[in-house]
C-alpha cells in the first residue's frame, strides 16, 4: 500500500483496530522506529514531525512496516503499554518525548545556568537604558555574545540529534538581548545599526519569529527609512513625573509574608510585590524583591521573574 503523495510503501494492509490500540513501525530490519498510541486509523497516517520523515527516507528506502501490538484497550491501559515500549526501545526510536534520548546532562546544566546568567545581565542593564543608553547599548551587544555561547552548546547524541542535524534543523537563539538592544537603538535614531543587527542575528539563527515580533517591526521600520521611504519618527522627552507614593498595610502583607518566607516559592513574593505595587509601596517592594533573591534558591523553582520585576521597577523609579 502506498501512501499517496509520499511515496512510501506500507508492507500490511490497513484496518481499525478495535478501541484503544498500541502501534509500532518497523523498518527493514523489524526494529521499531515509531511506538505510538491510537485509535481508528491512526497508525497509518503519515501527519508525522520532520525526524519521523527522514528517518524512513534515508534508513527505510520510503519502506515500513506497521504492527498492532495491542488492541481494544482503555485510555490508561494504553498510555501505560506505550510508555513501556518506549522506554524499552526508545534508542532505536524517533519518538520526541522518549526516555531513551541521549542527553549530555552536564552540558545541559550549562546551557541553563549560562542562559540564566545572560537573562539577570539582561534585566540588569534595563536602568542603564534611560540613564546612560550608550552603556545599555554596550551591554545588550555584550549579551547577544554572550547568548552565542550558549546557543552553541550541544547537548544531545543519539538518533533524534542525528536526523535533525542532517535536515539541517535550524539553530535557535534568544532574541531578548536583540529585543532591547533595537530598542535603544530606534530612541537614539540609529537606523542603521538595527538593520546590522538585526539581519546579523536572523543570518545565523533563521528560526522563525512571527511577522508582529517587535524585533521584526523595528527592522522593517529601519528599512524604510534608510530608505527614504518615510521620516524618522520623533521621540518626545517625556515630562517629569509626580508618583504615587503609599504604604502597604501590615494586616495585608503580613500572611503572605508568612507563607512567602516559609516556602521560598518565587510566586509568592510576587503576589507580595504586586501588593505593595497596588499601594504605590515602592520601597517597601524593593525591600521585599531584594530579600528573596538575597536568600537561598529553591531547586526546581526559578528566580528571574522576581529579578527581572526587580530591575523594571528600579528601571521606572529611575525615569
Amino acid at each position: 500500500m502506498a501512501h499517496e503523495g509520499l511515496g512510501y510503501r506500507v508492507t500490511s494492509e490497513r484496518r481499525s483496530p478495535k478501541r484503544c490500540y498500541v502501534y509500532a513501525h518497523l523498518g527493514p530490519d523489524r526494529v521499531p522506529f515509531y511506538i505510538g498510541k491510537g485509535t481508528g486509523t491512526r497508525a497509518w497516517s503519515t501527519d508525522r514531525d520532520a525526524q519521523w520523515h527522514q528517518f524512513v527516507r534515508t534508513r527505510c528506502d520510503s519502506a515500513y512496516e506497521i504492527v498492532i501490538l495491542a488492541e481494544d484497550l482503555g485510555e490508561e491501559d494504553a498510555l501505560d503499554l506505550e510508555g513501556d515500549l518506549i522506554a524499552r526501545y526508545g534508542k532505536t526510536l524517533t519518538n520526541w518525548i522518549n526516555p531513551g534520548r541521549q542527553f549530555d546532562y552536564a552540558a545541559l546544566d550549562r546551557f541553563h545556568k549560562l542562559r540564566d546568567a545572560n537573562t539577570s545581565f539582561i534585566s540588569a542593564t534595563r536602568p542603564l537604558e534611560a540613564s546612560d543608553p550608550e552603556a545599555a547599548v554596550a551591554r545588550y551587544r555584550h549579551a547577544i555574545e554572550q547568548m552565542h555561547e550558549y546557543c552553541a552548546i550541544t547537548y544531545e547524541a543519539g538518533l533524534v540529534a542525528e536526523l535533525r542535524n542532517e535536515i539541517d534543523h535550524p539553530a535557535h537563539g534568544d532574541i531578548a538581548a536583540l529585543d532591547r538592544l533595537t530598542l535603544v537603538l530606534r530612541k537614539l535614531g540609529r537606523y542603521a545599526e538595527i538593520a546590522q543587527a538585526v539581519d546579523a542575528y536572523f543570518k545565523r539563527y533563521p528560526s522563525w519569529v512571527s511577522p508582529n515580533h517587535t524585533v521584526v517591526k523595528r527592522r522593517a521600520e529601519a528599512g524604510a527609512i534608510l530608505a527614504g521611504e518615510r521620516k524618522a519618527p520623533r521621540h518626545s522627552v517625556p515630562k517629569p513625573r509626580t508618583r504615587k507614593t503609599g504604604t502597604v498595610p501590615e494586616e495585608e502583607l503580613a500572611p503572605i509574608l508568612v507563607k512567602a518566607r516559609r516556602d521560598r516559592a518565587p510566586w509568592d513574593w510576587m503576589v507580595a510585590a504586586k501588593l505593595c505595587r497596588a499601594h504605590h509601596d515602592h520601597d517597601r517592594e524593593i525591600a521585599l524583591l531584594e530579600e528573596f533573591l538575597s536568600g537561598p534558591r529553591v531547586p526546581g523553582r526559578s528566580w528571574l521573574d522576581v529579578e527581572e520585576r526587580l530591575f523594571k521597577l528600579r528601571a521606572m523609579l529611575s525615569a
